[in-house]
């Protein structure tokens, strides 16, 4: 099939590479020249700017950041990449795509990508082009490697026909394919970050335990892990969470979740432990 990603960063990369080696043929966007410059040494079809290219593919991806600023998730990329998208979509000839793979929060891609895409393009979801929300879950160092070895691969779907397309476009990975509606789909990704984070801040409390106990927590952690319930990833504490999604995923969420008047205690004190091991490791760099 003829995909068009937007946004080359690691996970526009991870996704265009993986689906080329799939067989699909890929066009890289990316306000980015440096990185387009990157991708096309290595062979890989580039755009400066979208131009019509854009309406020869069947599934558009949109692959920018989300950054939460002010505590709050900043939709201002995406929605950026959405109104253009929603311009070009005015012309075209087919139905087409449109994947958000950009972490978002519930709802955001129901009750703000789909508007602005039908305000622009002055054509209907579901009956002129498709929808769908698209999450990842990708380590940074290892995006390549987790995007053609997926755990499962979740597609939120606007409606039937938006969710066969894609599905279409992951007919070759071996994975279990979970299709859902939009808001679910956004969800998942949520929880999914938010559980790693709250499983490395619980063990990071154990950590500073055994500590105090002079108890071997490397050990204990190592011990737990032999669990399959429970699994080895974050289980040596020490090190507060970091990177670019699980801190910046958690503080969106907690403030999304309070702005709905519900008091979010147990991801309040995820927050509140990570912040203690950054003061803990930071004593321990000075000392």
């Amino acid at each position: 099939m003829d995909v068009y990603i937007i946004g080359a960063g690691t996970l526009g990369q991870a996704t265009g590479i993986g689906l080329a080696m799939k067989g699909h043929s890929v066009v890289f966007h990316d306000i980015d020249g440096e990185k387009l410059g990157e991708l096309k040494k290595r062979g890989y079809r580039t755009e400066e700017k979208i131009s019509s290219v854009i309406l020869g593919s069947d599934v558009i991806f949109v692959c920018v950041p989300t950054p939460t600023v002010k505590g709050r998730m900043d939709f201002s990329i995406v929605k950026n990449v959405v109104i253009n998208v929603g311009k070009m979509l005015r012309g075209a000839k087919k139905y087409q795509v449109v994947a958000v793979r950009s972490t978002v929060l519930p709802s955001t891609t129901r009750c703000k990508v789909v508007p602005i895409l039908e305000r622009y393009s002055r054509l209907k979801a579901g009956k002129d082009f498709g929808v769908c929300m698209n999450p990842e879950f990708l380590r940074e160092m290892y995006a390549l490697q987790d995007f053609l070895s997926p755990s499962r691969i979740v597609i939120g779907e606007f409606d039937k026909r938006s969710g066969d397309v894609l599905e279409e476009v992951y007919s070759s990975f071996k994975a279990p394919i979970i299709r859902t509606d939009l808001d679910s789909a956004e969800m998942i990704k949520y929880v999914s970050n938010l559980f790693l984070a709250t499983k490395i801040s619980f063990f990071n409390e154990i950590y500073i335990i055994c500590k105090r106990l002079g108890i071997d927590a490397n050990l204990v952690g190592k011990a737990v892990s032999l669990d399959p319930r429970i699994g080895e990833y974050g289980v040596y504490g020490g090190s507060p969470f970091d990177g670019k999604c699980l801190p910046k995923d958690l503080e969106a969420f907690r403030n999304f979740v309070k702005s709905l008047r519900i008091n979010p205690k147990l991801l309040d004190a995820v927050s509140s432990i990570n912040e203690k091991m950054k003061l803990l490791q930071n004593n321990r760099k000075s000392e």
